[in-house]
């Protein structure tokens, strides 16, 4: 008898009707998992273009078991999840336990130890895993709670799955947008109690983290802070936000309140996007966009 409750709502649903199933294999499928949602993609190889979303929010889900659970309930009825033939399978993970590693000093033996100086890691529950960005001569090196990576794994038992820390897909998608002659910039990427802060520049990527907020003004307080520690001036800066906010957010307002200039970012343009993703925000679903700049 399954006793496992449904704790997830379908919030929304985009399929191209050029899409089908009989080409998975000219399609890359992308998963981004976090602690409130849940959201799949398909990025069809020889359109090149996005042609399915979909985002499920997690209600009343509090443990990476938890979000296991969902997740092989969506998957129970989910064609996209049953799949085996998809060209690659890409998973990103959301969570603070990660750390970039310059490239020269990274052993791959010892990235437990580099992960450890930033992240309480319990060897029984999570997996260590790492991403080479070639562009920035670094490694990110993150945890993925293996009950995660297990359920995945289990969905596609034959295929490799590529893992990614969220951060990964970000900073490939930022540097990718911003070029190499960009003047000093903020980045804010929004979750629900999570907010993600980069800083770039015509020499890359200068800051990365993330910090848990409970309120407007813990969000505001990190966005300040890093803009002190970056020498940056609210005055003067442009802040750019990807996420789950909006004109009418309370976040979104006390930004405005403290920084002159606050603009809502776009979609990678690296791809197409099937006309059914015309009625999103720019600004949403930027993480899983971000995914298909990942190799």
């Amino acid at each position: 008898m399954n006793t496992i409750s449904t704790n997830f709502r379908l919030s929304h649903k985009i399929h191209d009707e050029g899409f089908s199933l009989s080409n998975a294999d000219n399609c890359n499928l992308y998963l981004s998992l976090a602690q409130k949602s849940i959201r799949l993609a398909v990025a069809d190889l020889e359109r090149n273009k996005f042609v399915v979303l979909e985002d499920y929010e997690l209600i009343t889900v509090f443990t990476p078991a938890q979000i296991a659970e969902q997740l092989r309930l969506i998957a129970s009825e989910n064609p996209l999840l049953k799949e085996q033939n998809w060209k690659t399978i890409r998973v990103s993970v959301s969570n603070q336990h990660f750390t970039l590693v310059p490239e020269t000093l990274y052993d791959p033996a010892h990235q437990q130890d580099y992960l450890r100086l930033h992240s309480n890691l319990n060897p029984l529950l999570d997996d260590v895993l790492s991403y080479r960005h070639s562009n920035l001569e670094a490694v990110n090196i993150f945890a993925i709670e293996r009950v995660l990576r297990e359920t995945i794994q289990d969905l596609f038992p034959d295929r490799q799955i590529q893992f990614v820390h969220q951060t990964s897909s970000l900073i490939k998608s930022i540097l990718h947008m911003a070029g190499r002659s960009i003047p000093r910039s903020m980045y804010v990427f929004v979750e629900r109690g999570l907010a993600t802060i980069l800083v770039a520049d015509e020499h890359g990527l200068q800051f990365c983290n993330i910090f848990q907020y409970h309120s407007p003004e813990d969000f505001i307080y990190y966005v300040i802070f890093v803009m002190q520690e970056q020498k940056m001036n609210p005055e003067q800066e442009t802040i750019t936000v990807w996420g789950d906010i909006t004109h009418d957010a309370s976040l979104f307002t006390i930004l405005q309140k403290y920084i002159r200039q606050v603009k809502f970012g776009k979609k990678p343009q690296n791809m197409g996007y099937s006309y059914k993703f015309d009625d999103l925000f720019e600004h949403r679903y930027f993480e899983l966009y971000s995914l298909h700049l990942c190799e």
